[in-house]
């Protein structure tokens, strides 16, 4: 895409998905779905391919995350798309500039996630959102336990947006600090991939397993990139075995 031929707001999400595109290793899985969501509306439009089988789970996930968009123009799906980084990453725009000589463009619009009525967020949005007040208010016992269309319990969600308070809170109201998800992998395979030490410092404390594999019999270390969590997971193996000996 050339300067010339390009308007302000497609100029924007070009840079947002060249950003992204660069930078997975700093986002969340979660979020790296949303984007490919907000990706494919734009550029294809409205989701029409069928669903993928359920045990492809990795690519009916992705299949979801677009056709749940169903009719979102493509112009929404693009703002969408660069108010989610922005929200991530507030200052994206700036290193983008730095890097390229990119003029930066201000559009300035409303987050379409904030017009819906707090009434139509479920328990997975308010986890999402880091609102423990509301969970508090809301969540019942069966709640705990309970996949959504992602195959994610609350805690996945929590652990994903290093929500440590959220983990905590959901631990002492019965949920599993080893619950799986639909692939099997547990918090701890959430806070490795996405290196969050937080919440893995957190769920350790909580005595979650890490040796407990998922689906591909990977453990929480095998799917670790970053140097920080590799090492408390390395000493955390090691204090396990010592006590076992």
């Amino acid at each position: 895409m050339s300067d010339s031929d390009s308007d302000p707001e497609e100029e924007l999400f070009y840079r947002a998905t060249q950003h992204v595109a660069g930078n997975t290793s700093s986002l969340a899985s979660a979020d790296l779905l949303e984007f490919y969501g907000y990706y494919k509306q734009a550029i294809d439009g409205p989701c029409t391919e069928p669903s993928p089988g359920i045990l492809h789970l990795k690519a009916r996930n992705k299949w979801l995350v677009w056709h749940n968009l169903g009719k979102m123009t493509a112009t929404d799906a693009r703002r969408a798309y660069v108010q989610k980084l922005q929200k991530l990453q507030p200052n994206w725009r700036k290193k983008a500039a730095r890097t390229t000589g990119w003029v930066v463009h201000s559009i300035e619009t409303v987050p379409l996630e904030d017009h819906r009525p707090e009434s139509e967020k479920t328990l997975f949005d308010h986890v999402k959102e880091n609102n423990l007040p509301r969970l508090r208010e809301l969540m019942t016992p069966s709640d705990i336990q309970e996949l959504d269309e992602y195959g994610m319990a609350l805690i996945h969600w929590a652990t994903d947006r290093n929500a440590v308070d959220i983990i905590e809170f959901l631990v002492k109201s019965g949920a599993s600090v080893n619950q799986r998800d639909a692939e099997q992998q547990t918090p701890l395979h959430y806070a490795a991939s996405c290196g969050h030490v937080e919440a893995l410092r957190c769920l350790l404390d909580l005595h979650a397993n890490p040796t407990l594999c998922d689906s591909e019999g990977q453990t929480c270390l095998d799917v670790a990139d970053d140097e920080q969590i590799c090492t408390v997971l390395r000493l955390e193996k090691e204090r396990l075995q010592a006590a076992a000996s």
